[in-house]
């Protein structure tokens, strides 16, 4: 399975189902509500299907990923 990198910046405050960013998603730890749509779901299956869709869309577009150097 190929590994890329992707900035996680707002996977956990972002819908997997409509794209909406909202602070306020984050209903606790473990619990995402979309603020737009109504969507509500486990918040670590929601950050995945982002992280996953931000990977697809950089395997596809053929851009080279790499892990940012440490500051």
């Amino acid at each position: 399975m190929p590994l890329v990198y992707v900035d996680p910046a707002y996977t956990s405050r972002q819908c997997s189902e409509c794209g909406h960013i909202d602070r306020r998603n984050r209903v606790d730890q473990a619990t995402f509500a979309c603020r737009s749509c109504g969507s509500v779901m486990n918040a670590d299956d929601n950050a995945s299907h982002n992280i996953r869709r931000k990977g697809e869309t950089v395997w596809i577009a053929g851009r080279e990923s790499r892990v940012p150097a440490p500051t």
